[in-house]
Parts: C-alpha cells; sequence; structure tokens
C-alpha cells in the first residue's frame, strides 16, 4: 500500500471516530453511536438478495454493525430501534418512504423518547410442575441462534415449509432462558443449541399462550416506536437503501 493511500485512510478513520447521540429509553440515558460506513450499508442492503435467508443475515448483520459501532456488548433487542433510526437519520437523511408517505425520523426519535419504556425483562409461565423462566434476549443471544438456524436452512435444501418451522422455533427459542421440573433446571444458555432445541420442541402447547403474550409485550413496543399518524416503518435492507430527500 502507498504512503498516500495509508494516509488518506487513516484520516477517514479519524473522520469516523465521529459520533452521534442516541437516547436509549431501557438505560435511561444517551449513549454515542459511530456512524454508519459505505461499507456496513453495502453489507445492511445486500442480503435483499437472499430471500427467507438473506432476512437472517440482515438481522446478524445489524446485530454487529450496533455492537460495533456503540462498543456496547449487552445491549437487547429493544435497544436496536433507537440505535438503528439514529444511524440512518445520521447518515441519509431525516425522511422515509412508507408506501406513498413520506415518514419523519425526527418523529419516531420523539417516538422513542416520550413513549414508556416499561418491559419486564424476566418473566415465567407453568404447568403443573414445569416452569418456563423467560427473559429478553441480547443481541448476542440472538445472533448465536441466527447463525445456528442459516445453518440448519442451509443443510434443508431451501424447502420452505422446513424453514418456517425453524424460524418459528428460534423466535420462541431466543426468549427462553431455562426450564425447571422440581428440583431439576436446565440452563439453555450451558447447552449446545440442539439440545435446546430438542427440549423446547418438546414444551406442552398450553405454554405457547404464555410465551406468545410476553414476546407480544416486545414487538408491541417496537411497534409503537415506529409508528407515526397511520404509517409504520419497516425497518430491512430498504431502510438503508433510499437516501431521503
Amino acid at each position: 500500500m502507498s504512503k498516500d493511500v495509508s494516509s488518506f485512510l487513516s484520516k477517514l478513520d479519524d473522520l469516523n471516530k465521529e459520533v452521534i447521540k442516541v437516547y436509549l429509553p431501557s438505560r435511561k440515558k444517551t449513549i454515542e453511536v459511530k456512524p454508519l460506513t459505505l461499507k456496513q450499508q453495502k453489507d445492511l442492503i445486500s442480503s435483499v438478495l437472499d430471500g427467507l435467508k438473506g432476512s437472517l443475515d440482515f438481522s446478524k448483520t445489524v446485530n454487529k454493525v450496533i455492537v460495533d459501532n456503540t462498543g456496547i456488548s449487552d445491549l437487547k433487542i429493544y435497544d436496536k430501534i433507537p440505535i438503528l433510526v439514529g444511524l440512518r437519520k445520521s447518515s441519509l437523511g431525516d425522511e422515509v418512504k412508507v408506501d406513498d408517505e413520506t415518514v419523519s425520523l425526527a418523529r419516531v426519535v420523539d417516538n422513542v423518547k416520550n413513549t414508556q419504556f416499561k418491559l419486564e425483562e424476566d418473566g415465567i409461565v407453568k404447568f403443573k410442575n414445569l416452569t418456563v423462566s423467560l427473559k429478553i434476549p441480547t443481541l448476542k443471544d440472538e445472533s448465536v441462534l441466527i447463525t445456528k438456524c442459516d445453518q440448519d436452512i442451509n443443510n434443508k435444501n431451501d424447502v420452505l415449509k422446513e424453514e418456517i418451522g425453524l424460524l418459528y422455533i428460534f423466535e420462541i427459542l431466543k426468549y427462553i432462558d431455562r426450564l425447571t421440573i422440581g428440583e431439576q433446571e436446565v440452563v439453555l444458555s450451558e447447552i449446545r443449541i440442539n439440545e435446546r432445541i430438542r427440549l423446547v420442541e418438546k414444551l406442552p402447547l398450553t405454554l405457547y399462550k404464555g410465551i406468545s403474550k410476553y414476546i407480544e409485550k416486545v414487538n408491541d413496543y417496537a411497534n409503537k416506536l415506529l409508528t407515526v399518524d397511520s404509517s409504520e416503518l419497516v425497518i430491512d435492507s430498504t431502510f438503508f437503501d433510499t437516501p431521503g430527500d
């Protein structure tokens, strides 16, 4: 590498050290986030080409970008929206097209500040002598499961029915912390993912309602943040593709 290029790269690194400030309701404080680079944008929008697998790749890329740009390793999945909206607004402008409407990301930022954060970190669902302890996953937890799900989908030769079944199980799995029957307890993070899947697939279906309600609370919070008037933003690969006016 020439000295000129090396020197220029160093100057670009200095530019990328500038930060934007994002308020995280979960922590009741403002954090500093490094802005998106062109490479990160490329990685985010390239997943649009791969269908269901692309959706997994996008989620994993999002998690990596957030951890890399914040330097915080224990962020939860509900922290994504404030950070991603802040990054998109800072890098590509305030306006985003939703169908035929133009939505201001400043309105979403207002939602983040004004929507009461009251999610419970832990939950419990019981059936007879079985207790399922629930938790809201970190980005790291989610990425580990996404990687495994991606591998399994590749091994299934892209059979759509089986892909959807895997996504269904993994979505539930990432919210389960531990299982307890009587005196015996299994902490899912301490066992292999294949073993976690076997345990979760054996759970009585009657538990699903309670687990689903817990998950819905997280999703409902996200939907409130992303809803502006009659429009609801979707954060996918296209969210980072088209600059605002």
